[in-house]
């Protein structure tokens, strides 16, 4: 039987505007001080520990899970640190990078960041 902390590799979308590359991660229920993003060189690294209320139900259907994910990509263009930004809304998390001349990028941690939340409102 899997274990329930199995390690996720999430899917990855990289795009390219503005003089920018974008690397969106969907990562439901995780929180911006739950997740590691880091950069070296062309490596982006993300580690994320996602939690969901309601993990130890009894699924009728369970296509998505919650835990610990780990992924990796390669930049198809180098990046600088300078500049650089991580966003996690609605969870999804997206790093901006911006394109540079050469491979300028040295290992460099990211800090992810939230929009802030309305107060007050009813749920």
């Amino acid at each position: 039987m899997a274990k329930q902390s199995a390690v996720e590799a999430p899917p990855v979308n990289v795009y390219e505007a503005n003089d920018q590359l974008t690397v969106a991660i969907p990562m439901p229920g995780a929180h911006h001080d739950t997740v590691a993003v880091s950069l070296d060189g062309r490596r982006l690294t993300v580690d994320a520990e996602a939690r969901y209320p309601q993990e130890q139900q009894h699924y009728l259907q369970h296509e998505w899970s919650v835990g610990t994910s780990h992924r990796e990509v390669i930049l198809p263009k180098p990046v600088r640190s300078n500049g650089a930004k991580a966003m996690l809304t609605h969870g999804i998390l997206t790093v901006s990078l911006p394109i540079a001349e050469d491979e300028a990028a040295s290992r460099t941690r990211i800090a992810v960041t939230e929009p802030p939340t309305h107060q007050g409102q009813p749920h």
